[in-house]
């Protein structure tokens, strides 16, 4: 039964009452709970032998998506540390960072989060820095979407423009927009994202565990409502929630970070210290405890490979953007080449 279609049937009245998104919210993920208990995700046998008992490389259009988002890491790395905020890799990119050294070997994606303190910070001095860099400004898309159209960074493309960004493939069943921070490529295009984290207060624990999926599915429905504004709803959010800008025991997902996922709050040392890991040809930050944050995230079986393997789709999407591969390839050299002497010669 698709939950989705059946609850946009209901009479609009009832679709914006927030107690019945919740307590729908609520059924959904107890019947969803009981089905993955009894279809527990098998593991790829054959990727398994392979990747555990030999050293596969990606190549091709895949490679190059992975070394473009490598430069882009680097460069947020660079920007953290040249201010002093904090982040470290995250979900997929993880798993990557422990299983493989780097990128998993198909993948096409790119995650890390940060505080909500740093996220903030990050959103002003982030625009300074590739301000600085004419090749960077002109090629990359800066997004925070303030309502279902409207970009925060006014003066930076929005990866979701229909002119100037990729509006027509984020609009393809499977993918849709993001709410928070994404730095972003026009072409060849890929769109690293950054995660808000926040905070809960320790009496809060268990009222976001129950309730935090129903007010980020709220949350979200609210940006494609005139006169939405992000600072009124989001605090009223943040309030009853109990999250706090100021460190507490435990961390959880901002309700503008991913659309999909709902993990409960964890204690703050399996993200604090951060530490550098190798991550490619560089040291990036990951979590305190990686392996114990990807059994929270994934199961006990993490490092095993999965039986759907699950793509974006970029690197077919990529090939549409030019008018032969040979042009794209040069494409993608020419712009890793630029962000690694940007990288190198940052100051």
């Amino acid at each position: 039964m698709n939950f989705s279609k059946l609850y946009r049937k209901l009479p609009k009245k009832i679709q914006d009452s927030e107690k019945l998104m919740i307590y729908c919210i609520r059924f959904v993920k107890f019947i969803r709970s009981k089905k993955l208990r009894k279809n527990e995700p098998a593991k790829n046998n054959l990727l398994n032998f392979i990747f555990k008992s030999s050293t596969i490389k990606p190549t091709g259009t895949i490679r190059d998506i992975q070394l473009l988002y490598l430069e882009l890491l680097k460069f947020i790395d660079n920007v953290c540390e040249k201010h002093d905020l904090d982040y470290c890799l995250t979900y997929g990119t993880l798993l990557g960072a422990i299983r493989h050294e780097g990128f998993i070997p198909w993948d096409d994606d790119c995650d890390i989060l940060m505080m909500r303190k740093d996220y903030d910070k990050f959103i002003e001095v982030l625009p300074e820095e590739i301000n600085k860099y004419e090749f960077f400004k002109e090629n990359c898309a800066l997004t925070r979407l303030i309502n279902s159209t409207d970009n925060y960074f006014t003066d930076f493309n929005n990866i979701y423009h229909k002119e100037l960004g990729h509006d027509d493939f984020f609009n393809l069943p499977g993918l849709g927009k993001s709410l928070f921070l994404q730095l972003g490529w026009l072409k060849p295009m890929v769109k690293l994202d950054i995660f808000p984290y926040d905070y809960v207060k320790e009496e809060f624990v268990n009222y976001y565990t129950k309730n935090y999926l129903g007010h980020k599915f709220y949350f979200r429905g609210l940006y494609s409502q005139e006169n939405f504004s992000f600072e009124k709803e989001f605090t009223k959010r943040f309030e009853e929630l109990g999250l706090s800008y100021e460190p507490t025991n435990f961390i959880a997902e901002g309700i503008d970070a991913s659309f999909i996922e709902d993990f409960p709050p964890f204690k703050k040392e399996l993200i604090f210290p951060t530490k550098r890991l190798k991550f490619d040809e560089y040291e990036l930050k990951c979590p305190n405890k990686s392996h114990e944050l990807l059994k929270l995230w994934y199961g006990d079986n993490y490092t095993d490979i999965p039986q759907n393997v699950v793509v974006h789709g970029y690197a077919d999407y990529n090939l549409t953007l030019f008018e032969s591969k040979s042009e794209m390839d040069n494409a993608f050299k020419d712009t890793i080449e630029k962000l690694k002497e940007i990288n190198h010669n940052f100051e």
